[in-house]
């Protein structure tokens, strides 16, 4: 019976058996639906707090959503505990982490969900709320001189002036102040504000100087906060917005410093704050992750609190969580490259180098990614044909060529950001290790067999990278093997099974065709 149960049907059977049993129960007791719902825009942003604490009493201040919930603490320490509650300041809703003495690096975790559909960017006035009181733009001292009595208010004052002579209301105005500042312009008043504002404020300058235009023109102005939903580029920092009060149509209106589409941003906080951090902590940092959800809210909550034999992703914070949507991926294309390898009889550069090759068309257009992959493919081997007249041996070669690579993404990313093409500035999702091998490998096969044999495996992987890309981007199988991973049992037993197949495969039938009619 043992060996039954050991042999490779045995073993083939108990994968399918265990995979079905864990799907069934998670689709009955859970509730998890086998089909992703097409019809849901849902995002999960989570916000990510760092801090490195000081074995003090610690209180951490978080600018929340509305409609958020808190998900997780975590620290160096598991053991360490917070509070946490929620409170308002200044009408705006917070999150309250507190603790008595935690040491070392800490995170903070905290979640919302949001429908994408409800994106909003105007606010009218609450029931009890007043219109706001315009503030004067504040009095500010450099080196002893007293700017608003000066150069500044003067410089603030003709700007003012001339955005208001080509607006007629308040949106019109603010967009002339968003055209001065995105066309960057050789005004000598602009630039007096922007020589100021830059060592003022950093970063941060052209939020702070569009607000005090606004308040020179008597419009009520103050700083918010975003978040872009964009999945596959992991953390991310938070976007500075801008909020006016528009008052011929008493709404609160939200724009960007600098002009530009809203699409895809979430107003995560109407308050200029987004995270404080006292005495006992310092060092602190707050990132976003955003996920589209796959899955109804409640199901990915049930799963999160499931027993961990049946747990899968989803439990994690979403900035953990990410990255391993995409290395759940990767046996699907180790199946796509095992079928076209063993029964079509592909010849490809190695087993996962079409494999990775995929996972990095899925962070970049697949027109962008191939035209880098080309040349950095093309630069590389130019540079290994010098490199074989100096008769090195394999490590330093292959180390030689890890360095070119490595100046070839610093060219490509170079070369994209000074032509706008941002795409070329994710050059690294290709891994740079698997570059050089394949540089390597293919100068060799070309040494030994011909450019004939080079050309004809390279186009065999990035037929096999273009499969494995195609398998992975199918919704069905990405939402199975995060809510799913037994499925991954169901791939496991695939594989065993192509791994006995000895027999011809699909292109070595077309070879012997002429054979076989012979023969006959």
């Amino acid at each position: 019976m043992f060996k039954k149960i050991f042999s490779l049907s045995g073993l083939v059977g108990l994968l399918i058996i265990v995979s079905a049993a864990g799907i069934i129960y998670k689709n009955r007791a859970l509730g998890v639906p086998l089909l992703p719902d097409e019809n849901r825009e849902m995002w999960l942003v989570e916000a990510r707090v760092s801090y490195l604490a000081k074995e003090k009493p610690v209180k951490v201040t978080l600018a929340l959503h509305g409609d958020g919930e808190k998900l997780s603490v975590e620290g160096q320490q598991i053991s360490l505990g917070y509070g946490f509650s929620k409170a308002e300041e200044n009408g705006h809703p917070v999150g309250i982490w507190s603790a008595r003495a935690p040491k070392g690096r800490q995170l903070l975790y905290y979640r919302a969900v949001i429908d994408e559909s409800q994106l909003n960017y105007e606010f009218p006035l609450a029931r009890n709320e007043q219109a706001p009181v315009v503030p004067q733009v504040a009095d500010m001292t450099e080196e002893g001189q007293t700017l608003t009595g000066g150069s500044r208010a003067m410089a603030l004052s003709i700007i003012h002036k001339e955005a208001r002579q080509r607006s007629a209301d308040d949106p019109t105005y603010v967009n002339r102040i968003q055209e001065l500042i995105a066309e960057d312009s050789d005004n000598e008043a602009y630039l007096l504000l922007k020589r100021y504002y830059e060592k003022k404020y950093e970063k941060d300058w052209k939020r702070e100087l569009v607000i005090d235009l606004l308040r020179q023109a008597g419009v009520a102005s103050k700083g918010s906060i975003g978040v872009r939903l964009i999945e596959g580029n992991g953390t991310r920092e938070a976007i500075k917005l801008i909020q006016y009060f528009d008052s011929a149509e008493q709404v609160w209106r939200i724009v960007l410093p600098h002009g530009g589409s809203l699409d895809n941003i979430l107003v995560w906080s109407r308050s200029s704050s987004l995270l404080e951090v006292n005495s006992g902590g310092e060092q602190s940092l707050v990132s976003f992750t955003a996920l589209k959800e796959r899955a109804p809210t409640e199901i990915a909550d049930r799963m999160a609190k499931a027993p961990w034999w049946v747990a899968t992703i989803s439990a994690l914070p979403a900035s953990e969580r990410a990255p391993f949507r995409y290395a759940a991926l990767i046996p699907l294309g180790v199946l796509a490259v095992v079928l076209l390898r063993n029964l079509v009889g592909l010849a490809t550069l190695g087993t996962f180098m079409p494999v990775l090759l995929s996972l990095a068309f899925l962070e970049l257009p697949l027109v962008a990614a191939m035209i880098m992959l080309s040349s950095m493919l093309f630069g590389g081997l130019v540079f290994r044909a010098v490199l074989s007249k100096f008769n090195l041996l394999v490590v330093p070669r292959v180390a030689a060529c890890v360095v070119i690579v490595t100046l070839f993404m610093m060219a490509v990313s170079l070369i994209s950001y000074k032509l706008g093409a941002v795409d070329g500035l994710r050059v690294t999702v290709f891994p740079m290790i698997v570059l050089a091998w394949t540089i390597e490998r293919m100068s060799l096969i070309w040494d030994e067999e011909g450019a004939a044999s080079a050309l004809y495996q390279i186009m065999g992987s990035l037929i096999a990278a273009f499969a494995a890309y195609g398998v992975m981007k199918i919704e069905v199988l990405q939402y199975w093997v995060e809510f799913f991973p037994e499925v991954l049992l169901i791939l496991l037993a695939i594989i065993l099974v192509i791994g006995r197949y000895t027999g011809y495969r699909l292109l070595e039938l077309v070879r012997f065709k002429n054979a076989a009619q012979m023969e006959v």
